[in-house]
């Protein structure tokens, strides 16, 4: 009797948990696309999608890198930061990831941080430490291309028939027998 309950306790703690940790998913994926500033605020982790080379083979375009908040005076040379900068002078700023080359205290207490691509033998430039959005944590390969499909009107309509045609069949499997049904079904 006692393995019973604990079985049944272990079995809710296991299905609440997994709502738990559902409904974080969907608060980060809702932030992520409605408050993104905010994201690494409340989750101290932010993603972004790779758009550009610069950064091969350690990131690639598409990838999809997560990035965690950090604390510019903490940032040592070779650290991989991400900030955001007017990569194509096109007026939109992006969010790229370099390499920590120095950083130095300017006279109004902000830091600049000057920043190396990979391979490159001279800094990009320097960015002022509130331009800084966070650390570089981890990637995943090719994710970009799969999120990017998501945010467009041909993957948000996929999604949604995909939704619709599922609770179709729960709606058809769970529908209550007719009582002609039910007769032929005794007769077998």
């Amino acid at each position: 009797m006692k393995t019973n309950q604990l079985k049944s306790i272990a079995k809710n703690v296991g299905l609440w948990g997994g709502f738990a940790l559902l409904g974080l998913l969907l608060l980060f994926i809702l932030m992520e696309a409605f408050l993104p500033k905010q994201t690494i605020q409340l989750f101290q982790v932010r993603t972004y999608i790779a758009r550009y080379d610069t950064m091969e083979p350690v990131i690639h375009p598409q990838d999809l890198v997560f990035i965690n908040k950090v604390k510019v005076e903490k940032l040592e040379e070779g650290d991989l930061v991400t900030f955001t900068a007017d990569i194509n002078y096109d007026g939109d700023t992006e969010m790229v990831t370099y390499y920590v080359h120095d950083i130095v205290l300017r006279s109004d207490g902000k830091y600049n941080v000057f920043v190396i691509a990979e391979g490159a033998s001279t800094p990009f430039g320097s960015i002022i430490s509130d331009r800084i959005v966070g650390g570089y944590a981890f990637r995943i390969a090719k994710m970009g291309n799969l999120i990017d499909f998501l945010k467009s009107p041909l993957g948000i309509a996929t999604v949604g028939v995909n939704v619709l045609v599922i609770v179709g069949i729960v709606i058809l499997v769970k529908k209550p027998q007719t009582k002609k049904e039910e007769t032929i079904q005794q007769e077998n």
